[in-house]
């Protein structure tokens, strides 16, 4: 089993974590103790070789393709590993897919959706990432897709990914008056920035945060 962790560009903050890339994994029990795939993130998921399947509790088992996005997780899940397991994945914040790929997180919400019929983009993403084992060529393909699809970052937006970075500071334990407070703003306008941004609710945002502490 080998695990090589990778850091995006400055530039995908905060949308973007950090790279794995997982080879020769035989066991759930290896991904687990990497502890991924938690509550409150999102992860792209790119299999090279093996399969990966998921069951979180009281939701519907399923399995991911050749390139999908699956999460967050607001539950525990259980994972399956086909192996030998090759697996590039992207760990991306709670909101990542709505706001640099337009998916909705309903769709994707303890659940997958499969990027190859959301964009050819994707495929060829993909592809070029079955074609190497090379860390820096990997690195690479990755910045270069996601840079593409950073959004415009106008100051309203600006101010959302602020307010996100410090919830996630204080692991969600903020109410909704001292979030307007400190950001001047008011609750209203908090609220509805929050969900034109994130898609979530800054609320559903927090619970997500305060159920990760304990995962």
């Amino acid at each position: 089993m080998n695990t090589y962790i990778l850091y995006p560009k400055n530039t995908l903050h905060p949308f973007v974590q950090k790279y794995i890339v997982l080879q020769n994994i035989t066991s759930a029990a290896e991904i687990a103790k990497k502890k991924l795939f938690t509550a409150g993130k999102q992860y792209l998921v790119f299999i090279q070789q093996g399969g990966l399947a998921f069951k979180p509790m009281d939701h519907a088992a399923f399995e991911l393709p050749e390139a999908s996005v699956t999460g967050p997780f607001t539950c525990s899940v259980d994972a399956r590993v086909t192996g030998p397991l090759n697996a590039v994945i992207v760990q991306l914040n709670a909101y990542a897919s709505h706001r640099l790929m337009g998916i909705s997180m309903e769709s994707v919400t303890n659940y997958f959706r499969d990027l190859t019929k959301v964009s050819a983009r994707w495929k060829d993403t993909a592809d070029q990432l079955n074609q190497t084992s090379d860390i820096h060529s990997i690195h690479h393909i990755l910045d270069t897709a996601l840079e593409s699809l950073l959004p415009h970052q106008q100051p309203a937006l600006r101010q959302v990914d602020e307010m996100v970075d410090y919830l996630t500071e204080q692991k969600g334990q903020v109410a909704m008056l001292e979030l307007a407070l400190r950001f001047k703003t008011s609750r209203h306008t908090l609220e509805r920035q929050f969900m034109e941004v994130t898609g979530l609710t800054p609320q559903l945002y927090t619970r997500l945060l305060r159920r990760q502490r304990y995962a």
